[in-house]
């Protein structure tokens, strides 16, 4: 018995490819909100187009009156299986649905946010392991541009009235070691409210928008943090979320993951941090007033605002904010319990007071003498 309806999965591409699996007369599809890839006959694409608009069976065999129904179902079957076409109502059709409700912005960003979550990366020996084998084989690029002798030299920035304010910025660095660490409220406090806290609304014709010690595109605060507490000298570990508007913790969940690296692309240096503080974007609050899929980009940089303030103020107190984009966006969403397609994890901090720091770290023999930067 044939399915009531089929329609054409709404977030397919035709990806054309070389490979040499690749059959004569074939193309490549993609569908980037399962990450499904496979190839298909080029005839069938056929198929993809005629569903575009959901068509019961007894409407294809109507439109097909001279076609064999045994092949018409064998085809469609075979793209059914592939899960490029959706059958009836089911929890896939309902996903797809989510997807056309939700995601207001078009194909290119919506190709790169889908395409890059869950993806797995290498660990940190298998990644030098690839950067040593790059290396006998094509030159690394120059990490710094230089202007060169004719440049006009700068005042050092450690003399004028930042000076405290850039030698504290000069003191951060990536310490991916752990001490067994409490964290206080006081310390939580302070490293949360520097990248998230509202400070104060600014009245405009459209409603007030809140404003922080950050940068946002329009006003539109699109994110929220999440911290999974591992050691708290006053606070009971669990996952809480904050208010940047409350200035306030709630706990969400006593039970702190035991595998907690792996909600972190399983990096072993995250294992025992005492804690994990998740930026999760709220993407339809910048959807709503943003069409161009720009305003994408604007969301990814915007994390990248609030995890400075939160390294500033991690370096001030001793502590050290280690940031890392490589996540396991599905799990981790599950266990903060984020079900929209919207609200999406992109950036994490651990937190943590460091061990002195090992790393071989030298001056910058281009900076003229007296400038004395910290190391």
């Amino acid at each position: 018995m044939q399915p009531e309806e089929y329609r054409t999965s709404p977030t397919l591409i035709v990806m054309p490819a070389s490979n040499e699996d690749k059959s004569p007369g074939s193309i490549g599809v993609y569908d980037y909100l399962t990450k499904k890839y496979a190839y298909v006959s080029i005839a069938n694409i056929y198929w993809l187009e005629y569903f575009a608009e959901k068509k019961s069976w007894p409407q294809v065999l109507s439109d097909h009156k001279t076609a064999n129904p045994e092949t018409l179902s064998y085809d469609i079957a075979k793209l059914t299986n592939l899960g490029f076409l959706v059958v009836g109502d089911g929890a896939e059709a309902k996903k797809y649905d989510r997807f056309s409700k939700e995601w207001k912005w078009d194909l290119s960003s919506a190709l790169f946010h889908f395409t890059i979550l869950d993806n797995e990366f290498e660990s940190q020996d298998e990644s030098t392991a690839i950067q040593l084998s790059k290396l006998d084989q094509d030159e690394q690029p120059a990490l710094t541009w230089t202007n060169g002798l004719h440049a006009v030299a700068l005042p050092s920035p450690f003399g004028g009235k930042n000076g405290d304010l850039l030698n504290l910025m000069a003191k951060r660095r990536t310490n991916r070691t752990n001490s067994g660490h409490e964290l206080t409220n006081e310390e939580l406090s302070s490293c949360l409210f520097a990248g998230l806290g509202i400070t104060s609304y600014v009245e405009t014709p459209t409603g007030d928008l809140p404003l922080s010690m950050t940068p946002s595109g329009g006003a539109r605060n699109p994110f929220e943090a999440f911290v999974i507490l591992n050691r708290g000298a006053e606070l009971a570990p669990g996952v809480y979320h904050y208010s940047g508007a409350e200035h306030s913790l709630q706990k969400l969940e006593s039970a702190v993951p035991q595998q907690l690296h792996q909600f972190l692309a399983n990096q072993e240096w995250t294992k025992d941090m005492a804690a994990v503080i998740v930026l999760v974007a709220v993407l339809e609050r910048t959807m709503w007033k943003y069409s161009d899929a720009n305003a994408y980009r604007v969301v990814l940089i915007e994390a990248g605002h609030i995890a400075q303030n939160i390294m500033v103020a991690a370096t001030n107190m001793g502590l050290c904010a280690c940031p890392t984009a490589a996540l396991a966006h599905g799990p981790l969403s599950e266990h903060l319990g984020l079900e929209a397609l919207t609200h999406t994890p992109i950036y994490a901090l651990t937190l943590e007071k460091p061990l002195p720091n090992t790393d071989k770290i030298y001056a910058n023999p281009l900076l003229r003498e007296g400038v004395g930067l910290l190391s």
